[in-house]
């Protein structure tokens, strides 16, 4: 029986841009919350803005956030394992030894070709191309 030790080359996480929305509704929110405790209103409207603020800082920063965390592709010496969703149950793996081709593609991201499947897409990294074309290179060794 022989045991092939595997190593994490890299974790790539997708750009942190894409989390601007999120960010703006946390600010505006904190910003109507900081509003509203300095003044004396009836309590049906004090409680109205903390139950809308926090229903748009769940939905609209927390859980992209979190799926911002839990989305990323990690690089190993044997294959390559994708993650995506809330609790990144969403799992492809890749072995390197499948791998027939890895393009770029401006639109669609890193496009790998695979022997015996569906390629599998990776879109939203930063520096894409460089990525691309560092795969080239270490998965044709």
């Amino acid at each position: 029986m022989t045991f092939q030790q595997e190593f994490v080359l890299a974790r790539v996480r997708q750009r942190g841009s894409k989390l601007w929305f999120a960010h703006l509704i946390l600010f505006l929110c904190v910003f109507a919350l900081a509003f509203i405790s300095g003044h004396v209103y009836d309590d049906w409207i004090t409680i109205t803005v903390y139950s809308v603020t926090g229903l748009l800082v769940i939905v609209f920063w927390l859980l992209p956030t979190w799926r911002f965390a839990t989305t990323f592709v990690d690089f190993t010496t044997t294959r390559i394992v994708s993650r995506v969703g809330l609790f990144a149950r969403i799992k492809r793996e890749v072995p390197n030894g499948s791998v027939t081709a890895i393009d770029y593609s401006r639109g669609r991201g890193i496009v790998i070709s695979v022997a015996d499947g569906e390629p599998l897409v990776l879109s939203g990294l930063p520096r894409a191309k460089e990525l691309a074309e560092e795969l080239r290179q270490t998965l044709a060794k």
